[in-house]
């Protein structure tokens, strides 16, 4: 296990000189990627998710979230199966979406109102691309398609939940098979559940709002180095490929994305292309869910095997839908 951590440690440091490298390479490509994500962080992903990152604290930190999963349980709770602090990030991550789906469930997790379990499936289930961004930058901005909207969300959103289902499903048939620390785990604790700190003090708004402006930080630094690493691949690529704009997206959806749309490909690869990028988050989504992680213990190994299990399901609804529906 300790080669396995040098070999692996060994790796990343080589990656990272190598991107080192590739900046001063590409020094046009670096500042043009840099700007380019700079711009989206400031113009799109700051002022949308910093309100929401800050209001969510509060909420959680007021035991506000306690009320309104009750109210959403009798719905939510029983059509996924889980508990009523469970409802409360299915309801954020399906409205604000990435990476405020795993925040909130993070947050949930550390103070044990959710149980690793139950916070690993929320994770896998609820942290995507947010509707705005699929109905609005994909369907209507990119595509110029404005009757994917509703299609291309029922896809994305359909592959995340039958994929978090079919994990769970796994999972649970590998504890029965074990039957060891299975009621243990199947036993939500609910310790800090009842929040006596609910009263509103300034404290608390300045500390939901230092986590905030942290979180926000995190997620612009995570855009402006993916960005650039797209951008270095749009440089050293010179032919427009399919391959190339694959590579984009596994970067970075919003460039990828955008390389795809101006293609010069029928509709069709566009929307199946277009779903299974955005299904994955691309590797710059899976770092700012890693960052918002912080000190919980979810894992990011169970999120990506779940991403990608997504990626396969979204691939194949978008191609039953496209034969079906749109030849």
């Amino acid at each position: 296990m300790n080669s396995i951590q040098y070999y692996k440690n060994k790796l990343l440091k080589g990656l990272l000189l190598f991107f080192f490298i590739l900046m001063f390479l590409f020094p046009y490509a670096s500042y043009k990627g840099a700007r380019s994500g700079l711009m989206l962080w400031f113009l799109n992903v700051l002022p949308t998710l910093l309100p929401f990152i800050i209001v969510s604290n509060l909420i959680i930190k007021l035991n506000i979230a306690s009320k309104i999963s009750q109210i959403i349980y009798l719905f939510i709770g029983r059509l996924f199966r889980v508990s009523r602090d469970g409802c409360y990030p299915i309801l954020i991550g399906f409205l604000s979406g990435l990476p405020m789906g795993a925040k909130t469930v993070a947050d949930l997790a550390l103070d044990d109102k959710i149980t690793n379990k139950e916070g690993n499936f929320l994770l896998s289930m609820c942290n995507n691309a947010s509707p705005i961004f699929i109905i609005s930058y994909i369907a209507t901005n990119q595509l110029k398609m404005p009757s994917m909207r509703l299609p291309l969300f029922i896809i994305i959103y359909s592959s995340s939940i039958i994929s978090a289902i079919i994990y769970r499903s796994y999972k649970n048939y590998c504890e029965k098979n074990k039957a060891r620390k299975h009621l243990a785990d199947c036993q939500p604790i609910r310790i800090k559940s009842i929040n006596l700190q609910s009263k509103f003090t300034f404290e608390d708004l300045d500390k939901s709002i230092m986590n905030g402006f942290e979180v926000i930080t995190n997620i612009g630094g995570y855009i402006i180095l993916f960005s650039i690493l797209a951008q270095i691949i749009n440089s050293v690529w010179q032919t427009n490929s399919l391959y190339k704009a694959v590579a984009m997206g596994i970067m970075e959806i919003t460039t990828g994305i955008n390389y795809i749309c101006h293609m010069r490909i029928d509709n069709n690869t566009k929307i199946v292309l277009v779903s299974i990028i955005t299904a994955f988050g691309g590797l710059s989504g899976l770092a700012q869910t890693k960052s918002v992680l912080g000190e919980s213990r979810l894992s990011i190994k169970s999120y990506i095997s779940v991403k990608i299990l997504s990626v396969c399901i979204a691939m194949l609804l978008s191609v039953f839908y496209v034969l079906i529906f749109v030849s």
